[in-house]
């Protein structure tokens, strides 16, 4: 059943839209959850606020978004909710910063998170839901509450942001070297 069938049921109260919104989406969400919080318990527990909510307000959606859209935005605020408003890293968040050998993998996603860690709520957010996510950036500005021009600002000062952590975690660790030679 496509979705506007199941929307279509859900908001007549019937169980069957309900079971095939959860059908359509509910991996989708489990998987964006995990990738959030990195707890499997958790990320289920996030799941299951962000359905329950949903279905209950499921009349208040007015299609301005796409479901899946406005489903992970009530992901996105359970998971931050269920986190105390800071979302954990996902693991393989590393993806983000500038590639170095197989042996070195994992301190640079140590790296990314420390420097992820020094960014505010909303730049960590869409870093991750543009990257890591791979949402449209119209998406993720709906996520996080704000206009599209907005999140592109966001997204750049983010970006420059980190960069400029980067470089500096770079320098940092040259110098560090320098000094054990």
């Amino acid at each position: 059943m496509n979705d506007n069938e199941a929307l279509q049921l859900a908001q007549h109260g019937r169980e069957d839209g309900f079971r095939a919104i959860f059908a359509n989406h509910g991996g989708f969400l489990f998987t964006h959850a995990l990738r959030l919080l990195k707890d499997r318990q958790t990320a289920e527990d996030a799941v299951q606020e962000a359905m329950a909510s949903a279905f209950r307000s499921i009349n208040a959606f007015r299609g301005e978004a796409r479901l899946r859209t406005w489903l992970y935005q009530i992901l996105y605020h359970s998971a931050m909710r269920l986190a105390g408003k800071r979302p954990p890293l996902p693991v393989e968040i590393g993806e983000l910063a500038v590639s170095r050998s197989a042996s070195g993998e994992i301190e640079q996603k140590n790296d990314v998170e420390k420097i992820l860690d020094q960014l505010s709520d909303r730049d960590r957010a869409i870093l991750i839901m543009t990257y890591w996510d791979e949402l449209p950036l119209k998406e993720a500005a709906e996520i996080l509450e704000i206009s599209e021009n907005n999140g592109k600002i966001v997204l750049f000062r983010a970006r420059n942001r980190f960069a400029s952590l980067w470089s500096a975690a770079d320098r940092e660790k040259e110098v560090q070297k320098d000094a054990v030679r």
